[in-house]
């Protein structure tokens, strides 16, 4: 047993000399700045250190793992009005199975950071401060004097618990003979209140039994006079009722007089209104002649104006002239479906504006208000599920819906543009109708669903007639991306044009979610429903620009309007950049090729401190991210979801966003970086 107990006893001993002790705590100043001084037991096996700055709270925290504190912990009082160290509180936390040492200083205005300077002197460990002037002091010394005010205190207030208990003591003797005597005194007052009681109680018996006698008497008399009243009251009802089945019976008489009077003048009105519909009906197949005599005549201009136009195309053939495939006054119309979504586009002669574009009427047709021509045939679009047909109208240009589709409306440039998501074709790429002047144009780009991605197949089998910009090297696919942005004012306006002079539409407020779409000087072009509009910049903000008071403001608002878009929801609609075309071209200008893998890059690591983010290549498979050194961007490099880095390793790829996990000093934190916006700053 004896063995044992050495045995454990060597065991600790030996789990205790591994672990590093702070002998005590200094502050120290001189010409150059302050300090604060940890000193250790010893120079060898020395811990992870790590400090953190909270300003709200005005603490700094640092953090030693597997270190003991010689002192123990506890709070510690150093100086109140120093604008250094303050106070300290000394205790254990464990982080990820490794116990921690913290030291949470409250510290003053000369303290206002967490990349305060670090050093090594020997077995001292050392926070370098910037600022001077401070009072020299050490925890150890401190804390003894203290403990010795506390003992000597201690001493004092024992003494007088002595004095006070034994005065207490007095008192309680002088109370319990005063208890007894009052004891004495109240029992024959009670005896004396007790005999006084019983002869008022008998007292008040003899005047409660002749009470009783009366009242009984009282309530004999009351019962006859209501059994009389009673009597007098059915009398009275029975009369009542004689009464009212005298006047009932009038009244009936008098219904069944009025309703023969009311059926006289119902069959009347119904002989005068058999007569007016005859009179409808004959004036009505009036109408309808005459309509039918205009629809006529209407159609054999129609089929004159087609015959003309038909002579003058066979003549424009005959000279070798162009022939338009389009409608007088349009340009382009285009239809690109695939990757989710689906677009009917139309470019104008004339520019289109918002405020000249309705919303879809009972016949599902949309009126986009430009001048064109008096006559006008119907052209019909055979491509997409998005718009029936197109024609010239008296008010201007009828865009006809198919079937319930229920679009985004939105004007980019002058060019009127429909937008739905699409869900029929799970294909890869897109398929693209273009009516232009020359002709009508198909282009079909896509891959059958079980067909992988290959860029080098991709490249071979493009279209022939289509327009190559560079190389297929340098050519690759990118998804259109939905960012969301948050109203972060508590009020702000929704302009009709990138002017506070404009015409505000509506007020948007904190919590309202709004579809980028571009951006114009200080305001942005946005989409809110089915309008678009422009809104202040500086009062929207996307997800990830929030702060955490902002966040906690957000969930509570969509809590309240029992919503929950914080979770990541697509909304309608979509930037239009770069959507009607699926290639986009990507040029070296002399730089590495980001897409060679350079040799070493893993056991080197990238440091994220020394890169930025230039681009994020989507695909559904594997997402692979474009990053440039800032000090030299001719070189660049391309990393995976699982990449090593320096001292960690890439966690997620977004479409907007790259996440990195960090690990330093035994402390792991992440870090993200997210691409630049238009303007050059960052997302």
């Amino acid at each position: 047993m004896m063995k044992m107990k050495i045995l454990l006893l060597l065991l600790a001993f030996t789990a205790f000399a591994s672990a590093a002790q702070i002998k005590d705590v200094r502050f120290a100043c001189d010409a150059k700045g302050c300090q604060v001084v940890f000193a250790f037991a010893s120079d060898k096996n020395l811990p992870t250190f790590f400090q953190k700055y909270d300003a709200a709270s005005k603490k700094l925290t640092v953090g030693f793992s597997e270190t003991t504190f010689a002192l123990g912990e506890g709070d510690y009082d150093v100086d109140a009005n120093s604008k250094f160290v303050k106070s300290m509180k000394v205790f254990k936390e464990a982080y990820k199975g490794m116990p921690f040492l913290k030291i949470e200083m409250d510290v003053g205005a000369a303290v206002t950071s967490d990349k305060n300077e670090i050093a090594l002197d020997k077995s001292n460990f050392l926070i370098k401060l910037k600022s001077k002037g401070g009072k020299s002091w050490t925890l150890s010394k401190l804390f003894a004097e203290r403990k010795k005010a506390a003992e000597k205190q201690a001493a004092l207030d024992k003494k007088a618990a002595a004095k006070a208990a034994l005065e207490e003591k007095k008192r309680l003797a002088e109370e319990k003979k005063a208890a007894e005597k009052a004891a004495l005194e109240e029992k024959k007052a009670a005896e004396k209140r007790a005999l006084e009681e019983k002869k008022a109680a008998e007292k008040q018996a003899a005047l409660d039994k002749k009470a009783a006698a009366k009242a009984a008497a009282e309530e004999k008399k009351r019962l006859a006079e209501e059994k009389k009243a009673a009597a007098k009251a059915a009398a009275e009802e029975k009369k009542r009722l004689a009464e009212e089945k005298k006047a009932a019976e009038k009244a009936a008489a008098e219904e069944k007089k009025r309703l023969a009077a009311e059926k006289k003048e119902a069959e009347r009105r119904a002989l005068e209104e058999k007569k007016a519909a005859e009179k409808a009906a004959l004036e009505e197949k009036k109408r309808l002649a005459e309509e039918k005599k205009a629809a006529e005549k209407a159609a054999r201009e129609a089929e004159k104006l087609f015959a003309e136009q038909q002579k003058q195309i066979d003549k424009a053939v005959l000279e070798g002239g162009a022939i338009s495939a389009l409608l007088p006054g349009l340009k382009e119309m285009t239809v690109l479906i695939g990757s989710g979504l689906e677009q009917f586009r139309i470019v104008a002669d004339e520019a289109i504006d918002i405020q000249n574009v309705s919303s879809a009427d009972k016949n599902n047709t949309i009126t986009i208000g430009l001048a064109g021509p008096q006559k006008s045939p119907i052209f019909r679009i055979g491509a997409g599920s998005l718009v029936k047909s197109v024609t010239w109208g008296a008010n201007g240009l009828k865009v006809q819906l198919k079937g319930s589709a229920q679009p985004a409306v939105l004007v980019q440039d002058g060019v009127f543009v429909l937008q739905i998501t699409e869900k029929g074709i799970n294909k890869d790429g897109f398929m693209f109708w273009s009516a232009q002047p020359k002709g009508i144009y198909v282009r079909d780009w896509l891959k059958p669903a079980d067909d992988r991605p290959n860029f080098d197949s991709f490249v071979k089998n493009l279209d022939k007639g289509s327009k190559k910009i560079i190389s297929g090297s340098q050519t690759f696919h990118l998804r259109p991306v939905v960012r969301e942005l948050i109203v972060v004012a508590d009020e702000t306006e929704f302009y009709a044009a990138p002017n506070e002079n404009s015409q505000v539409m509506q007020r948007l407020v904190f919590g309202d979610r709004l579809v980028s779409l571009d951006m114009k000087g200080q305001y942005r072009k946005v989409q809110s429903g089915n309008r678009v509009g422009y809104v202040d910049r500086r009062a929207v903000g996307f997800f990830d620009e929030l702060s955490s008071v902002q966040e906690e403001r957000l969930k509570q608002i969509d809590k309240e309007r029992g919503t929950n878009l914080t979770g990541g929801a697509v909304p309608v609609g979509s930037q239009l950049d770069g959507l009607y075309e699926d290639r986009v071209t990507y040029s070296s200008f002399g730089r590495r090729d980001p897409f060679v893998e350079v040799d070493g890059l893993v056991e080197e690591g990238i440091n994220i401190d020394q890169v930025e983010l230039v681009g994020i290549i989507w695909e559904s498979d594997v997402p692979v991210a474009i990053l440039v050194e800032s000090k030299n961007p001719s070189i660049s490099y391309t990393v995976k979801e699982g990449d090593k880095i320096l001292n960690g390793k890439v966690l997620k790829i977004t479409q907007t966003d790259v996440l990195f996990l960090i690990q330093e000093f035994g402390v792991s934190r992440r870090y993200s970086m997210g691409l630049p916006d238009k303007l050059g700053g960052q997302k």
